[in-house]
C-alpha cells in the first residue's frame, strides 16, 4: 500500500513482521492492475487479488486499472505501518457494490450525505459512481474523480475484522489518513504526512472560514456508529466533514508524536484483535478525561506548522 516491501510481500513475509520498519512510500505491487470481468444479467463482476467488485456497467479499462491499483495498494500500506490495523474477513473476499445513481445508492443501503458506505453484516462497501464524472469543479467537496473516497472506504473493508470493535471517531480518523496519505493511483506518501494532513483539513473546512474547522474532542471520542450516521444524514456537507477533520486530526496525533504514543497506538489494536464477542468490554483509546488537553495539544502542534485549527462543538 517501495518496490521492496512489495516482494516481500508477494513471497509470503508473515503480515506482523511488514511494517516493524515504516517504509515512507509505497507503490501499487506488482499485477495490481489487474483483474478479470464476468457479466452477469444485468451487471458485471470484476475480480482482483483480494477484492470483488460489483458494478452496473462494464467501465472504461483506464479507469478501472487505475481503481484496481487504488484497492490492492490499500491492503499493502495498511501492512506498512506499524500498528496491527490490516484485518480483513477469513472468509470471503470484501466486495464493492458500485452503483450509478444517488436512488440506487440509497436503496442499496448507502448512508444519507455519503458517496461511500460499509455494510460490514455483508463484507461490503457500496460506492456511488456519480462521484467519479470528470468534475473538478473546485467548489465540491469530492473532487473526481474521488479516488481518495476508494481509499477511504478499501480502508474499512480491510479492517473488516476490527471495525466492529473500535470507536467510529478511530476507524473514520484511519481511513482519513489513508486517503490523506494517497497521492494517485495507489501511491502512498507517509515522508510528508503532516503536509498531507493540513491539505486534507483545509479542503474539508469551508470556504471562507477563518480557521480550519474540527469536531472537539469529547464529543467526537463520545459518538456511537449510529449517532454518527445520524450527525451525516441531519447536518450540511460541512458541518458533516468536522467530525472527520477531529477523527483525521486525532488518528494523526495517536500514529506520531514519539514511540511511547505509537507503542499505545499499537497495544490498543493489539487488545482489540483479542477480542472475539461482541459481549467483551472493548478499550477505549483515548480517556475523556484527557480529551482536552490533547485538544491543545493538537492545536498548537498545527499552528506551528501554519494550520489554525478551531474545535468546535457537536451541533
Amino acid at each position: 500500500m517501495t518496490r521492496i516491501i512489495s516482494i516481500l510481500f508477494f513471497l509470503g513475509i508473515p503480515g506482523d513482521l511488514i511494517g516493524q520498519t515504516w517504509l515512507k512510500k509505497i507503490h501499487p505491487p506488482t499485477g495490481a492492475g489487474k483483474y478479470f470481468i464476468t457479466p452477469e444479467a444485468g451487471r458485471f463482476i470484476y475480480q482482483t487479488n483480494s477484492f470483488r467488485i460489483v458494478t452496473f456497467k462494464r467501465h472504461d479499462h483506464t479507469l478501472m486499472t487505475d481503481f484496481t491499483k487504488c484497492l490492492e495498494s490499500v491492503p499493502l500500506a495498511l501492512r506498512n505501518i506499524p500498528v496491527p490495523l490490516y484485518a480483513p474477513s477469513k472468509k470471503q473476499k470484501g466486495q464493492l457494490l458500485i452503483v450509478g445513481h444517488n436512488e440506487d445508492y440509497l436503496a442499496a443501503g448507502g448512508a444519507k450525505n455519503t458517496a461511500g458506505y460499509y455494510d460490514g453484516a455483508k463484507n461490503q462497501t457500496i460506492i456511488n459512481w456519480t462521484h467519479f464524472r470528470n468534475d473538478t469543479t473546485p467548489t465540491r467537496i469530492l473532487q473526481e474523480p474521488a479516488f481518495d473516497l476508494i481509499i477511504h472506504e478499501l480502508t474499512h473493508l480491510s479492517m473488516h475484522n476490527l471495525m466492529w470493535k473500535c470507536q467510529p471517531w478511530l476507524t473514520e480518523g484511519i481511513a482519513e489518513y489513508m486517503a490523506a496519505s494517497h497521492i494517485g493511483r495507489g501511491n502512498f506518501d507517509f515522508s510528508r504526512i503532516d503536509h498531507a494532513v493540513r491539505k486534507r483539513i483545509e479542503k474539508h473546512t469551508k470556504p471562507g472560514s477563518i480557521s480550519s474547522t474540527a469536531l472537539a474532542i469529547r464529543p467526537l471520542i463520545s459518538l456511537s456508529s449510529k449517532a454518527w450516521l445520524e450527525r451525516t444524514a441531519e447536518v450540511d456537507a460541512w458541518e458533516a466533514l468536522k467530525a472527520y477533520n477531529g477523527a483525521l486530526l486525532l488518528s494523526h496525533y495517536c500514529l506520531h508524536g514519539g514511540t511511547k504514543r505509537l507503542n499505545n497506538t499499537r497495544q490498543h489494536f493489539e487488545t482489540l484483535h483479542t477480542i472475539k464477542t461482541k459481549g467483551q468490554k472493548k478499550p477505549h483509546l483515548i480517556p475523556v478525561e484527557k480529551a482536552k488537553s490533547i485538544e491543545i495539544a493538537i492545536a498548537n502542534y498545527w499552528k506551528n506548522r501554519g494550520l489554525q485549527i478551531k474545535f468546535d462543538s457537536l451541533n
